[in-house]
């Protein structure tokens, strides 16, 4: 049952961030974000008791945005909401097709949105549970991912190429250990540079992982050499001795 109190009170808050945005294009977004069927699933997940509030907008992604959103017992919360209207379908469409997990996702475009957030799910859960630093899946349901919020009250945690390491070697031997989980959690991230992972809390946290596949997925070899590769010319660039050769060999054998 919806709380009719939850979604007119929704109503207001988004409005009122549409109103203070003076861009064409991100009011769209906010359009393309809170369709009609994803607020009256956002009432439900509140009412659920999923979470409380959502508060603040905290980014802008190439599948969806996320939000700062408060549960019940008052913690903070990521709210990732995927646009089912979304330019990228195709590039979605590659990783769902060939991963074992969801061979029996039709191809309409709302499934394959869908199917994309329960991939992000699923890797997230699998991934915590080999040891990755990744955000904490806690619920999902269609287009809406709610997890653990990295940051305070003040900011969300900064993208690796938004900070300056004080030790570059030891932030790569951070993200060293947690690319060695994911590969032992029968996992290949597939997109991973510095562009999805965050610095908090003194550790390196990788996120954005819906495109995720297992390692007999018919591109993992590829996807992993193209993570290693990222992953070495950034830290290359720190001053950091490594190679995509041997970053692959030692995450291979770890």
């Amino acid at each position: 049952m919806i709380d009719d109190r939850a979604l007119h009170q929704l109503e207001r808050k988004i409005d009122s961030w549409r109103t203070r945005v003076k861009d064409d294009d991100e009011r769209k977004t906010y359009d393309e974000v809170f369709d009609k069927q994803t607020l009256l699933l956002l009432a439900k997940l509140i009412s659920d008791g999923v979470f409380a509030t959502v508060d603040y907008p905290v980014s802008t992604g190439k599948e969806g945005n996320v939000f700062h959103a408060t549960a019940r017992n008052g913690g903070a919360l990521a709210l990732k909401i995927y646009r089912v209207s979304n330019a990228t379908f195709r590039n979605i469409a590659n990783y769902i097709i060939g991963d074992s997990r969801f061979r029996n996702v039709r191809r309409s475009h709302k499934e394959i949105i869908y199917a994309w957030a329960q991939k992000e799910y699923k890797n997230l859960l699998g991934m915590a549970a080999a040891g990755a630093r990744v955000p904490k899946a806690i619920e999902q349901r269609n287009n809406v991912l709610a997890m653990s919020y990295l940051g305070d009250e003040t900011r969300p945690a900064p993208l690796l190429r938004e900070v300056r390491l004080d030790d570059p070697a030891a932030g790569f031997e951070d993200l060293v250990e947690t690319m060695m989980a994911i590969r032992k959690g029968g996992l290949v991230h597939g997109d991973l540079s510095e562009y999805n992972v965050l610095v908090w809390d003194g550790h390196l946290w990788v996120i954005d992982c819906g495109q995720a596949v297992p390692l007999a997925h018919g591109h993992a070899e590829e996807w992993f050499l193209r993570d290693c590769t990222n992953v070495a010319r950034y830290f290359r660039r720190l001053g950091v001795d490594v190679d995509p050769k041997g970053l692959a060999d030692r995450v291979r054998g770890g």
